[in-house]
């Protein structure tokens, strides 16, 4: 009796520290599961880190961005400026200037000669072709729904119209030493510079009137502005080729001798090419560049 007592007794026990033991265990389990949880729900704070320093970090990131494009921006428009300064001051100093006065002051007469009508070609050229369309292109906001605004119409209308007053003029300095007898066709388009400049006129002219209907009719916009993109820097890269080619003949025709003795001219009308140069590279960045770190600054803004 007092065995089965005793045995009784120490079962008790033994079922008594096994359940113990359960309870520990899933007390522990339980403790350990309340961390894990704790810790999976901490970890999108961790991952996110503080509101308000990720503002304040991206807030930084957007002005260190558009420190570094108005950097571009400013140097695109100083190389442009310094294109269009150079070859005035080249015509003004060594080759006459855009009048000729007549000597009779009664009268006050104002002529332009042949080699004035080159000048105001080229200048007119890199005013229109260059600089104004260049800056044009940057007035296209950088997405895909951005709209033809007023004022780049009116800015890439009047590139248009300079661009052609400078291919006007052109023609005015062919036909002034054209013979009478000669064909209408005579003393045009025969060298590649003349080839390469009508290619960029007629890009210029598709471009300009696709940009007026865009402007006319919505439904076009968003449907042709990054094409038109793409295409204006075309037409700005064939206009800088033109402009090129056209410089480094009439230079070698008018200095002759003089041009290969690096005389001052010669020397300037050569950094007027690399000049243009540039700003065709920092035309092509800018444009091509797909991220906000070369937002324009442009007049609408």
């Amino acid at each position: 009796m007092n065995v089965s007592k005793a045995g009784a007794i120490s079962s008790v026990k033994d079922d008594t520290d096994d359940g113990v033991l359960e309870l520990d265990n899933d007390k522990n389990s339980s403790v350990n599961n309340v961390e894990n949880v704790t810790k999976s729900n901490n970890n999108p704070v961790q991952l996110l880190g503080n509101p308000t320093t990720a503002a304040a970090n991206q807030n930084d990131n957007e002005n260190e961005n558009d420190w570094v494009g108005l950097c571009f921006w400013t140097i695109f428009q100083v190389v442009g400026l310094a294109c269009v300064a150079t070859i005035i001051c080249r015509s003004v100093i060594y080759r006459k200037g855009y009048f000729e006065a007549s000597s009779d002051y009664s009268t006050q007469l104002v002529s332009i000669t042949v080699t004035q009508f080159s000048n105001w070609h080229y200048s007119l050229t890199t005013i229109g072709f260059i600089y104004l369309y260049a800056n044009s292109m940057l007035m296209l906001q950088k997405n895909k729904n951005s709209d033809v605004t007023l004022q780049y119409v009116m800015l890439h209308t009047f590139a248009f119209a300079v661009s052609a007053l400078a291919l006007y003029a052109i023609y005015a300095n062919k036909e002034t030493n054209k013979p009478k007898d000669s064909k209408f066709y005579q003393g045009h388009l025969y060298s590649v510079h003349s080839w390469v400049g009508l290619c960029a006129a007629l890009m210029f002219t598709v471009q300009w009137l696709s940009t007026v209907a865009a402007f006319v009719m919505p439904c076009l916009r968003n449907a042709g502005l990054p094409p038109g993109r793409t295409f204006s820097l075309y037409t700005v890269f064939v206009s800088s080729v033109a402009l090129v080619t056209g410089i480094n003949g009439h230079a070698i025709k008018l200095l002759k001798g003089a041009y290969r003795t690096y005389s001052t001219e010669s020397l300037i009308l050569n950094g007027f090419g690399m000049l243009v140069m540039v700003f065709l590279f920092l035309i092509a960045f800018m444009v091509l560049k797909p991220t906000r770190t070369l937002r324009m600054y442009v007049l609408h803004e």
